[in-house]
């Protein structure tokens, strides 16, 4: 070949590789506006078996006796059976959340091996692809039962188990309020196989359905060496009671990784919640990478690898999408506001924030570090409207946002600002109101000019009387009420005509009874609330409370004494006593019934199974007794 030949075929590839290149990475920024798009097909995500337990000769055996397991000596009179496949058969339905519709369970097992698993996907893009991804959860989570890595060579029952997934609108891929999450599952047997149906309206529904079809399913160490089993009939009809299921963190405090915010998020899916709000900012610190804003990060997070990128948040949107999550930050203003909002002067732009890190902190805010917004700034208002627009396109919630509002101390603003403004208001709580009236203005004008169906706010003084019908629209203002639950402010808000959220302090706050974390002042909140004060808390049940105006519940977990080397023990199981009140909401008269302590336990079991250092309910020889310790 001739030099100038050889170099018109290297110009000519040359230019091939530059325009494949782009197509590839015009197609990958055309689609980033759609997560679906973003989601990998069938990945695996792990090992295949990613434990293996020592087998040895069965101890004890379960019968069941009057609808309840009985521990007996294993021996040649009472052949082996394993207390997990007792449990499933005998008495209760060991569902967590209990389904709110009729229930039908079979009394008779199949094994099976998780290579002899069909699906069957009726569904269209872009549902097709979420359902894809649920598919290969689901996979995943049964793999993560088996103990034995050669058991596939060990005979079954059945042939294969083939699970057809059918839903009617294959368009609603995004969780709202008013997404219908109900679902129906049918397990039954034909000849050598079990034929599974799971339909739902949509996508989170199906999802649903995979859910609990998986705690149909179990690994019996006891039967041939060790196997799955499945029921072989069943019939479940369930949807949820609250449309809002929500879980919040707070990674201000302590930073946790993205690591530790995905467990959250599996337990969350795991118990049918559906809403994670992520606390992620606070006076203490500011991790956030905002895309147009990064000096927050950069002067308010504690350390340059504790921070969260805009592909960690999007990454995390993703990761709970497929699991029937969304994902809702939090960045509160006007007061739990200080390191990271310092950056003001540097850029001509005056002080953002005033009384950061003052003392004596108790005159400022209600712990150290103090920080809260500069209301007479108006530079404050033209970063609240980048920070939101940056929110908006991070997370693509754009029905629910969360604009903080909580314990405002009108002490630093009576000491910090100008005497025209502090002439102006003879009370600071008409201060606190324009400023959110504004900052509410910036935020509608970052939506593109569209009003945000739900715009949440913490409860405060400026959500009671007389402010809160001064300041606080009704037909989109939602009421965080996270007061204590005998105060007056959840019904007031109610019969105002608002509607609420409930986080009631006393019942679904799990970071309280550890004791004081500083010398002075007093401890946030005591005592320990256990899995029963949770689980028992009906607060829509109260005289006078209009449930209607109820969007649901959310259990909060503040960080101040919890990192991620502690968050799973504080939330789990608690946060699952939660997630059947509010999906389920069953009666109770405040004397827990054996089924719920049993239920409850196996359901802690199963996040066990998934990695989350789940608390310990009882002592292990209660396990074993069902019954005897209550």
């Amino acid at each position: 070949m001739k030099h100038y030949d050889l170099r018109r075929a290297l110009m000519i590839f040359s230019i091939f590789c530059v325009v494949f290149f782009i197509v590839l990475f015009w197609q990958q920024t055309s689609s980033s506006n759609d997560f679906t798009e973003l989601l990998p097909i069938n990945r695996r995500r792990s090992p295949l078996i990613k434990h293996e337990k020592k087998i040895y000769s069965p101890q004890w055996t379960w019968i069941c006796e009057n609808q309840r397991c009985e521990r007996r000596q294993a021996d040649s009179n009472n052949p082996a059976n394993s207390l997990l496949t007792c449990s499933m058969l005998c008495g209760s339905t060991q569902l967590w959340p209990q389904p709110t519709g009729p229930v039908t369970l079979g009394s008779k097992t199949a094994s099976f091996n998780h290579e002899q698993l069909h699906f069957e996907a009726k569904a269209k893009e872009p549902a097709l692809r979420l359902l894809h991804e649920a598919i290969s959860i689901f996979r995943e989570k049964i793999v993560d039962l088996v103990q034995d890595v050669n058991y596939t060579k060990h005979e079954t029952d059945i042939e294969k188990i083939v699970i057809v997934l059918s839903l009617t609108n294959s368009d609603h891929v995004k969780l709202i309020l008013n997404t219908d999450e109900s679902y129906q599952l049918n397990i039954k047997p034909i000849k050598n196989k079990i034929s599974i149906h799971i339909t739902a309206k949509n996508f989170f529904g199906v999802r649903h359905g995979l859910e609990t079809l998986s705690q149909l399913i179990w690994w019996d160490e006891y039967s041939n060496g060790g196997i799955l089993k499945i029921l072989k009939t069943a019939s479940v009809k369930d949807h949820p009671v609250f449309a809002y299921r929500g879980l919040m963190i707070d990674t201000a405090r302590n930073y946790m990784s993205i690591d530790t915010l995905k467990r959250v998020i599996v337990g969350m899916s795991a118990n049918k919640l559906n809403i994670f709000h992520w606390h992620i900012t606070d006076s203490q610190s500011f991790p956030l990478v905002l895309p147009r804003l990064p000096k927050f990060a950069k002067m308010g997070s504690y350390a340059p690898d504790m921070i969260y990128t805009p592909k960690d948040v999007e990454e995390l949107v993703l990761f709970a999408l497929v699991r029937g999550i969304r994902v809702m930050i939090e960045i509160d203003t006007p007061a739990h506001a200080g390191n990271g909002w310092t950056w003001g002067p540097s850029e001509d732009m005056g002080e953002l924030a005033l009384c950061v890190n003052k003392r004596p902190w108790s005159s400022y805010c209600g712990e150290p570090p103090c920080g809260q917004l500069n209301p007479d700034n108006p530079k404050v208002y033209d970063v609240l409207e980048i920070l939101y627009s940056d929110l908006l396109n991070l997370t693509k919630e754009n029905e629910l946002f969360h604009i903080g509002g909580d314990e405002v101390f009108l002490e630093c603003w009576q000491d910090h600002l100008s005497t025209a403004t502090l002439n102006k208001y003879t009370d600071l709580h008409d201060l606190w109101g324009d400023f959110t009236l504004k900052a509410l203005d910036r935020l509608k004008k970052a939506n593109g000019g569209k009003k945000i169906p739900y715009i949440l706010i913490w409860s405060s003084n400026l959500t009671k009387r007389p402010y809160v019908n001064k300041y606080l629209n009704k037909s989109n203002i939602v009421v965080q009420s996270w007061g204590a639950s005998q105060w007056p402010d959840t019904l007031d808000l109610i019969q105002d005509g608002y509607k609420v959220i409930i986080s009631h302090v006393d019942a679904w706050y799990v970071d309280c009874g550890f004791g004081r974390w500083r010398e002075t002042g007093d401890a946030a909140c005591d005592p320990y609330r256990t899995w029963q004060t949770v689980y028992n808390h009906r607060p829509w049940t109260q005289q006078g409370m209009n449930k209607n105006q109820i969007l649901g519940g959310e259990i909060c977990l503040w960080s101040e004494q919890v990192d991620e080397s502690s968050v799973d023990a504080r939330l789990w199981p608690r946060a699952a006593a939660f997630a059947e009140r509010v999906w389920s909401d069953p009666a109770t008269d405040f004397t827990i019934e054996e089924d719920v302590y049993t239920r409850l336990n196996t359901q802690r079991g199963r996040l066990v199974k998934q990695g989350l250092h789940a608390e310990a309910m009882w002592p292990q020889w209660c396990l074993q007794n069902p019954g005897m310790c209550l």
